[in-house]
C-alpha cells in the first residue's frame, strides 16, 4: 500500500491486486490493534485512554512515539480530560494481554478505501518501535457500524445463521496458534438444533434471545449493558450491536508485520455484514484466488449460490472444483 496522496490511481491499481476490494462498500468501521511493550504511565483520571505524553517509547533515532505519530499526521486522543474518548487514536489500556506493557490502538471511526489506508499507516507507524510487540493474546478487533433500524432482527439472525454454519471456514483463514484463543471462541449458539425444532419456514427468532443464553457464556448476574460482558468473547461478538451499535469481529491476531493481511481481514468481514443486510454481489471468478477470495467461493457453494459467481466463457467446468 502507498501514501494518500495518489489515492485515486492508487485504488484503481489496489482493486487489480486485490479483487475483493472492488466489493469494498463506504460503511462506517473501526480497529482495536493489540500488542505490548508500551512503557507508559497512568493516573487516576486518565480513565481508560492514556495519555500520549505518558507514552515514553522511542524510535531507534530517539523519538518519543506521540511526536512519531504527530509528524506523520496522525492525531492521539487523550492529551486532556475533557476529550471526548475515541474521536481520535487511542491508546488504551488492555488487562488481557498476557506480558507486560499490554495496550491496545484503538482508531477513530472510519470508512472507504481512505480508512484502509490510516490503518496501513498506523501499523506502520508501531512497527518502528522495535519494543512493541504480539503474541497469541493479541488480537486485531473489527467493528462495523451499523443502523439498528436498517440492520435489525432479520439481518443479524442472516449474519448469524452464515457465520454459524461456515465458522470453520474462518477458523481456517487464522494462524493455528489464534485458534484456540479464550477471547474469540467459537459461537456456542446450536442453530442447527433450532432449525431441526422449528423448521427452516419459521420466521427467524429474536437473535438477542440466542444471545445472551446460559450455552453462549451469558451470565445472568452480568447486567447486557456492561462492555465487559461474557459473550462478546466469541470470535463474533453481537453483545457490541446492544452496547455500542457495531457487529466486533474478534478473530483475527495482530500480526503487525503482515498489515495486507490485517487490510484483507476488514474487507472479508465487511462482506459478511453486507450479506447480512442483503447485499450479495455476483463475485468474479478468479483463476488463482486468494484464500479470503476462495472461503467466500466456498460459502457461496454452501449457500446453493453457484450462479452469483461470474465465470469467462469456458470455464463453466470450474464450478465443480470449487
Amino acid at each position: 500500500m502507498e501514501d494518500c496522496a495518489s489515492l485515486e490511481n492508487w485504488e484503481v491499481r489496489l482493486k487489480g491486486r486485490y479483487p475483493m476490494l472492488r466489493y469494498f462498500m463506504p460503511r462506517s468501521f473501526g480497529v482495536e490493534i493489540e500488542f505490548f511493550g508500551l512503557k507508559y504511565s497512568v493516573s487516576a483520571g486518565d480513565r481508560d485512554v492514556i495519555p500520549p505524553y505518558k507514552i515514553m517509547n522511542r524510535s531507534p533515532e530517539g523519538l518519543l512515539l506521540p511526536r512519531v505519530f504527530q509528524d506523520r499526521g496522525i492525531v492521539l486522543n487523550g492529551f486532556a480530560p475533557t476529550e471526548s474518548p475515541y474521536d481520535a487514536w487511542s491508546f488504551v489500556l488492555d488487562d488481557s494481554i498476557k506480558a507486560a506493557g499490554g495496550a491496545e490502538l484503538v482508531s477513530p471511526i472510519l470508512s472507504g478505501v481512505e480508512g484502509l489506508v490510516q490503518i496501513f499507516q498506523v501499523i506502520k507507524l508501531l512497527r518502528k518501535f522495535p519494543e512493541l510487540q504480539v503474541n497469541e493474546t493479541c488480537g486485531f478487533h473489527v467493528h462495523h457500524g451499523v443502523d439498528p433500524e436498517a440492520f435489525g432482527n432479520r439481518e443479524l439472525f442472516q449474519l448469524l445463521r452464515i457465520v454459524a454454519i461456515f465458522e470453520n471456514y474462518i477458523f481456517h483463514l487464522l494462524p493455528e496458534e489464534r485458534r484456540g484463543a479464550e477471547t474469540c471462541r467459537p459461537l456456542e449458539i446450536d442453530l442447527y438444533e433450532w432449525f431441526r425444532r422449528n423448521g427452516s419456514k419459521r420466521e427467524a427468532p429474536l437473535v438477542k434471545n440466542l444471545w445472551y443464553t446460559p450455552e453462549n457464556r451469558d451470565d445472568a448476574k452480568t447486567p447486557q449493558q456492561r462492555r465487559l460482558h461474557p459473550t462478546r468473547y466469541h470470535g463474533l461478538n453481537l453483545h457490541s450491536y446492544w452496547y455500542r451499535g457495531t457487529i466486533e469481529f474478534r478473530y483475527y491476531p495482530s500480526v503487525l508485520d503482515q498489515p495486507e493481511e490485517l487490510m484483507q481481514w476488514i474487507i472479508f468481514t465487511q462482506f459478511l455484514v453486507e450479506w447480512g443486510a442483503g447485499r450479495r454481489p455476483e463475485l468474479d471468478y478468479v483463476a488463482r484466488p486468494n484464500k479470503w477470495l476462495n472461503t467466500l467461493y466456498k460459502i457461496y457453494l454452501g449457500t446453493g449460490m453457484m450462479d452469483h459467481i461470474r465465470f469467462p466463457r469456458g470455464l463453466e467446468g470450474k464450478k465443480a472444483d470449487l
